[in-house]
């Protein structure tokens, strides 16, 4: 098996899987003001919420609707990772993973921890949908003792989930140049037959 190839061979282990995920969230230079945003919202609901008097009804009810956001990312991402990779034969696997980074590699990837991201908030968040007041209120007071580590617990839930929403963008983006080097890729695969084509009619 080539080189080039043989890296696909590669099966990442689930703790490879979850860090490669979570890197995806690692705050850098072009998502910077985003992880900024989402940190200062976070922080603000976090407040509000756990200052009024149905704090856990608003936690429980903001967790069912991440939860059916999260399916909905999950099923797209899902769909985009199957449709694309399900259209490439030999010739185009060859030709991507043959450039200069595998940038075939690193798009297989990339949708790998989208769908773990997604896969991971639906869940977190479907338990917490799933728990009701009274095991609610049980559960923080074993877990937190006090106000400040309720705020810290629902800031790292809400900013996890706001970011993983946010990936969102780098889906469409990756998806978006996916889909041109494919364009590229048939175009090219395309000029030798028409040129036959326009020789022979010559």
């Amino acid at each position: 098996m080539p080189d080039v190839l043989s890296q696909f061979a590669e099966v990442r282990s689930v703790g490879e899987l979850i860090s490669g995920a979570l890197h995806e969230l690692k705050p850098v230079k072009g998502n910077l003001p985003i992880s900024i945003g989402v940190s200062v919202i976070s922080l603000v609901l976090s407040l509000n919420m756990l200052n009024a008097p149905n704090s856990v009804e608003l936690i429980v009810n903001l967790s069912m609707t991440l939860k059916d956001v999260f399916l909905g990312l999950f099923g797209v991402a899902l769909s985009i990772f199957a449709i694309f990779f399900s259209l490439l034969d030999g010739a185009y696997i060859h030709g991507l993973a043959s450039k200069e980074g595998n940038p075939l590699l690193n798009f297989l990837r990339y949708y790998e921890n989208a769908l773990v991201l997604f896969a991971t908030a639906f869940t977190l968040s479907l338990l917490i949908s799933l728990i009701d007041q009274t095991s609610f209120l049980k559960l923080i007071a074993v877990i937190c003792c006090d106000y400040y580590v309720e705020v810290l617990i629902c800031f790292m839930y809400l900013a996890l989930s706001f970011r993983i929403v946010c990936e969102t963008k780098s889906l469409l983006y990756n998806t978006f140049v996916f889909t041109r080097i494919f364009i590229c890729l048939k175009g090219c695969e395309e000029m030798p037959k028409t040129q036959t084509d326009a020789e022979s009619i010559l």
